[in-house]
């Protein structure tokens, strides 16, 4: 009788206790960081549909960027391959998404060419999506029948027995040009040796501030940080692409713009300044 009595009380327990414990869907307190995404994504958008409607972007040159087509041009009177390795980390990663979007240019300059285009994988997935997209190069170039799948292929998923058959085949095969393009750990340093003594010319690009310093002294050309992001669109020209990465630039200008007014702004109210002023 005693626990019929209580019955419903306790069930009014968890309904009480789960009021209590849901969580905020907005914080008010981080309203300015809302602000800021609202801008960012009104800036891309602006970026894009000026760019749609005809508005001329042009990219800053980058010497990197300048110099992947007289790199494939090379190989092609060389009549030696380029190999390019589209960074050792997975498909979830931002610098592997940029590094194949790269290769799917340099593919396309390779499929117009007929140069050899040799590109090794660590990751499996990254391996499918980079044989699609060099297939893909050659067949628009009408030159499918040249595309051979072995030379996109899976090398291994451990990181010193990928770099060992990467190196393998830059001194087997000899090639004029290498492409490091995406995110690289402590191989890079090991790449960029192999290449410059095997005599090729080495375009690297990474978005791993850690690696930068074994690229910039070991290669011929490297793209730094962002300029990896943004070489899929400088390369193609894509008003599309060009349009969202002016968006993007135009938002980096308003947040130290922000950063500026808030500086002088702080400055303005100190002591030190009326400070300075009154004497």
């Amino acid at each position: 009788m005693f626990r019929r009595a209580l019955l419903p009380f306790l069930l009014l327990l968890p309904l009480g206790a789960a009021a209590a414990d849901t969580p905020e869907w907005f914080d008010g307190d981080l309203s300015w960081v809302l602000g800021g995404v609202l801008l960012m994504v009104g800036l891309v958008a602006w970026g894009i549909l000026a760019s749609r409607a005809g508005k001329r972007v042009e990219a800053r040159p980058v010497a990197g960027l300048d110099a992947t087509e007289d790199a494939v041009g090379r190989a092609v009177e060389m009549g030696r391959p380029i190999v390019f390795v589209a960074g050792t980390q997975s498909i979830t990663k931002v610098g592997t998404i940029a590094g194949l979007s790269v290769l799917r240019l340099v593919a396309e300059k390779c499929a117009e060419t007929g140069a050899r285009l040799i590109v090794p994988c660590r990751d499996t997935i990254v391996t499918r999506i980079a044989t699609e997209a060099v297939e893909d190069a050659f067949r628009q170039a009408g030159r499918h029948d040249q595309f051979d799948p072995a030379d996109v292929y899976f090398a291994s998923n451990r990181q010193m027995a990928f770099t060992a058959a990467v190196n393998g085949v830059i001194e087997t095969e000899h090639p004029a040009t290498v492409f490091l393009m995406g995110e690289f750990s402590a191989e890079s340093l090991i790449f960029g040796e192999t290449a410059s003594r095997a005599g090729a010319v080495t375009i690297a690009g990474t978005d791993k501030d850690t690696q930068l310093p074994f690229f910039v002294t070991t290669c011929d050309h490297t793209l730094l940080g962002e300029e990896l992001y943004g070489a899929g669109a400088a390369i193609s020209g894509d008003p599309q692409q060009l349009g969202s990465l002016r968006g993007i630039d135009l938002g980096k200008v308003a947040v130290l713009g922000i950063i500026g007014l808030g500086l002088i702004l702080e400055v303005a109210s100190s002591g030190w300044l009326r400070a300075v002023l009154g004497g």
